[in-house]
């Protein structure tokens, strides 16, 4: 952990300059020590500034952070932002003479206040923060700063919600392209970091929406940032549009295999790809998207824009063989001699089992699992249900099986979880849509025994529930009450209460290291394995998590392959460290008060009623009309930020 000379952070004053350097206290956040042989210097963002250093020169720094700020923080739309920020930086020069008068310094501190009120945006206002802290408690060090010891700097432009969206698309800017109806140039901006923005403006759990400071606007909503991601893609698609893409890089000669074409496969190798790379795909099933096709029904995510998506990613010259399977078609072996690097993108498509007893009993109407049954009905094999089905679990798999089984022809569909509404995994919105569509929720109740009459299930044995103590997922534990056994009548049981990845093949290959938690071991945030050459992104290197993680999983991945292929190793530049700092050490102040005007209210899409779509498999969510896209973007507060640290 770094030590701080002095600073001020959030609220917190630290001042340790009659200290001696081994009694200095701990950065109140984590940051490396190392960049590659160069020390951080010096921090300096919207929170304020840490000076780790005694030699830096604070006020030289603070003026290249105005600097930077005016030149690409700014959008330039108001004289405070643009203006005012060089003009403070430009002030802040002339104070660091070591002759700099009280009156001269008010002028600074008058001059940052100023912008911090009457700035239309919010970039400038927060990025004189550290300024107006610097001169408020520590006027004093201005006399001693003129040291002439200035570090190289480093900058990186975030946002709040771009902080809070595992794949990092650029969702203030892109968003700014939308208002203004540039919609291409939306998509091109996205697909910066997401090849995918279709699906995940589909399918998107949207944790950049629990980061929108617009929610923190009392009695508003967040910006609808998953929609308006899809916005462009639908107008691409609907518009028949040519993609523009980035021009694709020469061929270097480099060959990289990717086993797994879900969703963090395919992100590598559009990014590989362009850097000039020849990718080639292990696919086991005989289309692409891994869970997205396989696991997500067509009313959340048709089918024939996923292959829209990925037919872009193949027109980069990335080749797919279907039907090849890992320990069954190829060995990890045969990749790894064949091509410079392998790359495992596998995800999760093992089932968990229930538990229970009976549960093996080979029951006519106890399905393998949630995900066999909708990877069974995604080709067309259409699997047997009856007319009264239970569904184990409390995930979007589960929802999924249940709202399937509705449009099955189910006539009662209840989902039993172990805990209460408030501690299931699944979305809020598709928990509501289930509903609405006539699936029945039975909370804190937990399967016991499958019961049976001539191999046939009857029923099952359900044990009620409550909640202890919170366990190591932060959620209380549920435990049961003695005695509280009953039976639920059913014809069907389909399990969907988690996955893991499959490691069977390994047993006869390279064995890579593994995780406590069953999962492939990588090198922290450069996905290279324990095997020089091949690297790991997805679910089967983090466990089962979203599309949108498995997305930035992919996109990382295929930065440091890059390097690796063509410079030799893995690695992260500077920016991209203090990128990763920011992101860990949060973005967001969900305590912040936000004192902006409620514009309009959330512009929600059109949806099918519940009961024409439970009659077909037709996406219930429609595209924001155009006007639609305009409301919703004008409602977003572009709460850029900028972070620079100082190496030497």
């Amino acid at each position: 952990m770094a030590k701080v000379y002095y600073g001020f952070w959030k609220d917190e004053h630290i001042d340790n300059r009659e200290k001696s350097k081994e009694e200095w206290t701990d950065a109140p956040i984590k940051i490396h020590k190392d960049f590659d042989g160069k020390e951080p210097k010096v921090l300096i963002n919207w929170n304020g500034f840490l000076l780790f250093d005694d030699t830096v020169d604070i006020v030289d720094a603070l003026a290249e952070y105005m600097m930077q700020i005016s030149s690409d923080g700014c959008c330039g739309r108001c004289f405070p932002g643009r203006t005012g920020t060089r003009i403070l930086s430009e002030e802040l020069k002339k104070i660091n003479t070591g002759e700099a008068n009280d009156d001269e310094i008010d002028k600074v501190l008058k001059m940052a206040k100023s912008i911090n009120a009457s700035a239309k945006c919010t970039v400038a206002p927060t990025a004189v923060i550290p300024v107006i802290k610097f001169i408020e408690n520590f006027r004093d060090e201005i006399e001693k700063s003129c040291s002439n010891n200035s570090p190289e700097f480093v900058t990186h432009i975030t946002a709040p919600c771009t902080a809070g969206c595992p794949a990092n698309v650029k969702i203030p800017e892109f968003i700014e392209a939308l208002k203004d109806h540039r919609h291409q140039e939306a998509l091109s901006i996205i697909r910066t970091t997401m090849p995918l923005p279709g699906v995940c403006g589909r399918v998107c759990p949207h944790p950049c929406e629990d980061n929108c400071r617009r929610g923190l606007v009392e009695g508003d909503e967040p910006v609808s940032i998953m929609v308006l991601k899809r916005t462009p893609w639908d107008f691409e698609y609907y518009n028949n549009k040519k993609p523009i893409l980035p021009e694709k890089k020469e061929d270097t000669g480099k060959t990289v295999a990717i086993i797994g074409a879900g969703p963090a496969g395919l992100t590598a190798a559009y990014y590989l790809a362009l850097e000039g790379h020849n990718v080639v795909i292990y696919e086991m099933h005989k289309e692409p998207g891994g869970m997205v096709a396989v696991g997500i029904p067509d009313y959340r995510q048709p089918r024939h824009m996923l292959r829209k998506e990925v037919e872009l990613i193949q027109s980069l010259g990335v080749e797919i063989k279907y039907g090849k399977t890992l320990g069954k078609d190829f060995t990890l072996r045969e990749l790894k001699d064949k091509y410079d690097a392998v790359l495992v993108a596998i995800g999760a498509f093992k089932s968990r089992d229930m538990g229970v007893e009976g549960e093996k009993a080979g029951y006519q109407g106890v399905l393998k699992s949630g995900i066999d049954y909708l990877q069974e009905f995604s080709i067309g094999k259409k699997p047997w249900i009856g007319k009264k089905v239970v569904v184990v679990g409390g995930g979007n798999t589960a929802i999924d099986c249940v709202r399937t089984a509705i449009r099955e022809g189910a006539e009662e569909v209840n989902l039993v979880y172990r805990r209460s509404r408030a501690e299931m995994p699944a979305e809020e919105i598709e928990i509501v849509d289930a509903e609405l569509e006539g699936v029945k929720f039975n909370f804190l109740m937990n399967p016991t025994k499958i019961i049976a009459k001539n191999n046939k299930v009857v029923g099952i044995e359900c044990i009620r529930m409550e909640l202890g103590e919170p366990d190591e997922s932060g959620r209380r534990r549920p435990q049961p009450i003695e005695g509280s056994e009953f039976i639920m009548e059913c014809d069907t049981i389909i399990p969907a209460i988690g996955q893991f990845t499959d490691f069977d093949w390994m047993e006869n290959d390279i064995q890579l290291e593994k995780t406590k938690w069953n999962s492939i071991k990588v090198e922290d945030d450069l996905y290279n394995t324990s095997v020089e050459g091949i690297f790991a992104a997805g679910d089967c290197e983090w466990g089962p998590m979203t599309v949108v993680k498995a997305i930035g999983a992919g996109r990382w991945a295929a930065v440091t392959m890059h390097r690796y292929l063509t410079e030799g190793k893995p690695y992260l530049t500077d920016e991209e460290k203090l990128q990763l700092i920011m992101y860990r050490n949060k973005v967001f102040d969900k305590k912040e008060q936000i004192c902006e005007p409620k514009t309009i209210h959330r512009v929600h899409q059109e949806k099918l009623p519940p009961e024409v779509r439970i009659k077909s498999f037709e996406e219930i969510e429609k595209p924001y009309t155009e006007e639609q896209a305009y409301l919703e973007a004008t409602r977003c507060l572009r709460c850029v930020r900028m972070a620079m640290i100082g190496l030497n």
